[in-house]
Formats: C-alpha cells, structure tokens, sequence
C-alpha cells in the first residue's frame, strides 16, 4: 500500500491534508476516521530532530565569534526553524495511514445550582 492511502477504500489523501489535520483526518473517498502510524510520526520527529540539530551545530560554529546575544539566540531559532519545516516535510512523503477510532463526543457536564443561604 502506498503513503497516504486509506487503508479501507484506497483512496489517496492529500499531503497537506494530513499535515493540517494530522489529529482529525478523515478519508475524503469513504469519510472513515483516519489516523497517522506512529511509526511515521516518529519517523518525521527524528529527521526534524536531526535537520534541527545539524542546521543549530552549523549556525553555532558560524557565530561562535560573536560576542553579541546573536551569537546564541540564532543558532536555536534557525535550528528550531529547521525543525519545524523538515518535520512536516517528511510526514508528507512517509505518511502510513490506519483505520482510526471512532470516539463518542464528549458529554457535558451540568454545573451544580447553588442555593442561597438565608
């Protein structure tokens, strides 16, 4: 079976369907709960991880010499950049889809009446 297909009607999912509502997918074919394996999930966090780390130990060599608050605050937002561009990258190209659970909506709760005191 293909990345992003549903396992149930084998229908393809678009890729930005599954990055925007990785939570709450859907199948658009059979209209089925779809979820992300987490294997994948994993798969996409440590090679954003990796291209994180990589991109902040680069950026950090670079600006090793400056002695101004940019020469630490840049290499963890580029490397936090990183991160979050190369994570849903990844999760685009190796996403397994499963079959996911139906929950029950959540119940709401009453609030107790207080009565007054006299």
């Amino acid at each position: 079976m293909a990345a992003r297909q549903c396992p149930n009607c084998m229908a393809l999912v678009a890729a930005t369907k599954i990055v925007a509502y990785s939570n709450d997918l859907v199948c658009p074919g059979c209209g089925r709960p779809l979820a992300i394996s987490g294997f994948s999930r994993n798969i996409s966090v440590f090679a954003g991880l990796a291209a994180g780390g990589l991109v902040w130990r680069t950026a950090a060599e670079h600006y090793a010499s400056s002695s101004a608050a940019a020469g630490w605050v840049l290499p963890i937002v580029l490397g936090y950049l990183a991160l979050s561009i190369v994570s849903p990258l990844v999760l685009m190209v190796a996403a397994d889809l499963r079959l996911g659970s139906v929950e029950a909506p959540p119940r709401e709760h009453s609030t107790a009446t207080s009565h007054s005191r006299h």
